[in-house]
């Protein structure tokens, strides 16, 4: 089996169980503060590196579609709201990764290691999202609003 046979969250709970050990070291060597704001500062420069790059525009329902992928292996419980041409609008109500970030205990890096680099690909899209809340945050569901930008 290689890594390509994997579902997403198969590749995230193999990558988590590496990288939660080191970042939760590293907090304890350089200070919690320290390795948080350095996270946070990581998907800040990722976002603006997207917005720089040439859009990839997709159409939506191709957007929307990709909810399967991050689906598979029954990762997501999630409901379409709205989808039309220029926008989809989906709310997550199930969500493995943030169960997968409790078994680790790291719900709290949850946000800045998974659920904030759907911003930076919203942008490579073309697309702009909005998020309110999310299960890994602890909200009954995430409220994901992506709108195509004119």
């Amino acid at each position: 089996m290689s890594m390509d046979d994997l579902t997403i969250h198969e590749r995230l709970s193999i990558q988590m169980e590496y990288v939660v050990p080191l970042i939760r070291d590293l907090q304890r060597i350089l200070g919690e503060d320290v390795v948080n704001k350095a996270l946070e500062e990581r998907i800040r420069l990722q976002t603006e590196e997207a917005k720089a790059e040439p859009v990839q525009e997709i159409d939506t329902q191709t957007w929307a579609d990709g909810f399967e992928i991050y689906s598979a292996g029954d990762a997501l419980d999630f409901e379409m709201q709205e989808l039309n041409e220029s926008q989809v609008d989906v709310n997550v109500t199930r969500c493995a990764y943030a169960e997968m970030m409790d078994r680790l205990g790291a719900r709290d890096l949850g946000p800045q290691l998974i659920c904030n680099l759907d911003f930076p690909m919203a942008e490579r899209a073309g697309m702009t999202l909005t998020r309110t809340q999310t299960r890994m945050q602890g909200a009954s569901h995430c409220d994901f609003r992506y709108k195509k930008k004119v």
